[in-house]
């Protein structure tokens, strides 16, 4: 959905030279941006701005009539207060002295002639993404200011309940507020860090080793961004009431360590102990819960503790009496005062106001874990001691014990060891199109591309090589899960792995229901990717 907007997006061309504009909407076309204008004359600015209404200029320096500077002093001039339109600078000039007052009259960003086409995309993009998620905040504002002057009008025409309802409303608007201010700095803050090091990478006058070292940094920013959203989209399903529990069989031993895996170089970074302790017993306790809710749970202790926690180590684990399993996660971080052990699971808090935001993170953890563990039927305490530590415990009802059998893919759906794949991807977007094109292309003799599920169908029919599909659910002409019907009524043992950002939970039920063997929901990693195809039999 973003990228369809950013691609929407109104972008005006400002250069004198018509053989700059011909390569920059050439461009900007093929990658079916399809509001663009421009012009030659820098004196059409100002009534183009106010007609065309762009999202985003791409202004030449040097032209004749009035420069680059003077059309931005007159775009400030007619600008209205409190909005941004980003504008990146075509120059050839890479003075300090001209990047500074370009800097100071609105240019947002600098492209330097001769022009690097993938860099132009790339700049564009994230200019346009910046508009983007200003736009939003923007509209939340408005919105939120319109409830509040509704509110407080309504108010003003009560008599004995006045003071009353004008105490929520005003509570209900710190709460508001604290959303809007916290949700900016929590997805500006790893955004400036996946475009600042993403230029980083593309400047080709830093060295490799550098760039290299850039990688992680730029996966941290990306996973704590992941993790923002996927904290508001939580904490909306627990407060609008439709959360839906998903119960099945899980071994406890072996999802514990998924999840000391997932945390362990954390911890590796902070030089803190980590350790997992579970009953002595040989016997590997079977709990029947909710798989999702149950990682996210202690996926939020285990991240708040390292968070916390400068020196000494992380444990956690769990024991079992006849009716519940309780977890617990144990820190010797910097602990929590008794009188704040209450405020802390309020929403955006962490210990005191005069701490609250003292730690990266939506402040939402503690929040989301007691709304889940109310639909799970479980408690939540903690123990703490202020500068020694901190335990979180929790538990789960034990609804019954079994053996354990092993999940498998049938047979069928299996392709031969000696059998190169053939992969179908059917997928819309030219990037992810492209990612998972070099991640395949020494792992195939052939991959065919389908860019609507319309597509994919027909491509399925008349090509029976193919041994397995790689399906997007959001397409053009016909979407994934119609696809997948038409192809499993003439192809039931292909196997077909739904790869969406649709990552709602029931999403996934949806995809399943609709006929596809699996499951992938957007973004995964290189190693996620890779390990679901082991799964069908493809060795990688």
């Amino acid at each position: 959905m973003i990228d369809a907007s950013l691609k929407n997006a109104n972008i005006l061309i400002v250069d004198d030279q018509i053989a700059n504009i011909d390569v920059l909407t050439g461009l900007l076309r093929r990658q079916k941006y399809s509001n663009v204008q421009f012009t030659i004359d820098p004196r059409q600015v100002v009534s183009l701005y106010e007609s065309f209404k762009p999202d985003l200029i791409l202004l030449d320096l040097s032209m004749p009539f009035m420069n680059g500077f003077e059309v931005m002093e007159k775009l400030k001039e007619i600008q209205p207060a409190n909005t941004f339109l980003p504008i990146l600078m075509l120059t050839a000039d890479v003075t300090i002295e001209s990047k500074q007052r370009a800097l100071s009259v609105g240019a947002s960003d600098f492209l330097t002639k001769p022009f690097d086409l993938p860099e132009v995309l790339l700049r564009i993009k994230n200019l346009l993404y910046s508009n983007y998620l200003h736009q939003q905040l923007k509209n939340q504002n408005e919105l939120l200011e319109e409830k509040v002057l509704l509110r407080t009008a309504e108010l003003e025409k009560t008599n004995s309940e006045l003071i009353i309802s004008r105490d929520k409303a005003e509570a209900s608007d710190r709460l508001k507020t604290s959303f809007i201010q916290n949700i900016s700095h929590e997805i500006r803050t790893p955004l400036n860090g996946i475009l600042g090091f993403t230029e980083l990478i593309a400047d080709l006058d830093i060295p490799i080793e550098d760039k290299l070292d850039y990688v992680p940094l730029l996966k941290i920013s990306s996973r704590r961004l992941m993790n923002t959203i996927t904290d508001y989209v939580d904490i909306a399903t627990i407060v609008s009431g439709n959360l839906e529990i998903q119960l099945q069989e899980l071994d406890l031993i072996s999802e514990c360590n998924k999840l000391k895996n997932r945390f362990e170089d954390l911890c590796i970074v902070k030089n803190l102990d980590f350790n997992f302790i579970y009953p002595e017993s040989n016997e590997r306790t079977r709990l029947t819960t909710d798989l999702e809710i149950f990682h996210k749970i202690v996926g939020h202790l285990i991240d708040n503790a390292i968070k916390f926690t400068k020196k000494g180590s992380i444990t956690f684990g769990y024991k079992s009496d006849e009716t519940n399993i309780e977890f617990f996660v144990k820190d010797t971080g910097v602990g929590i005062a008794k009188e704040a052990q209450e405020v802390i699971f309020e929403s955006f808090m962490q210990e005191s106001i005069s701490n609250t935001r003292g730690f990266e993170g939506s402040g939402l953890g503690l929040s989301i874990i007691k709304g889940f563990l109310a639909q799970l039927g479980g408690k939540f305490r903690l123990e703490s001691v202020k500068n020694e530590g901190t335990t979180f415990y929790f538990t789960i009802p034990i609804l019954y014990e079994l053996v354990i059998h092993p999940a498998s893919v049938p047979d069928a759906l299996k392709i031969k060891p000696d059998v190169l794949p053939v992969f179908l991807i059917a997928e819309d977007d030219d990037t992810q199109r492209l990612y998972m094109d070099s991640v395949l292309k020494n792992l195939t003799s052939m991959i065919y591309h389908a860019s609507n599920g319309k597509e994919a169908v027909e491509i399925c029919r008349n090509h029976p090589e193919i041994t397995i599909v790689l399906m997007d659910i959001k397409m053009p002409v016909m979407n994934g899960f119609d696809a997948t019907r038409e192809i499993k009524s003439f192809r039931k043992e292909l196997p077909i792995i739904a790869i969406t950002a649709y990552a709602m939970r029931d999403d996934e039920k949806r995809a399943l229901d609709a006929g596809c063997d699996d499951y992938l929901a957007k973004p995964s990693n290189r190693d996620e990717f890779l390990k679901k195809l082991r799964v069908y039999g493809i060795n990688i």
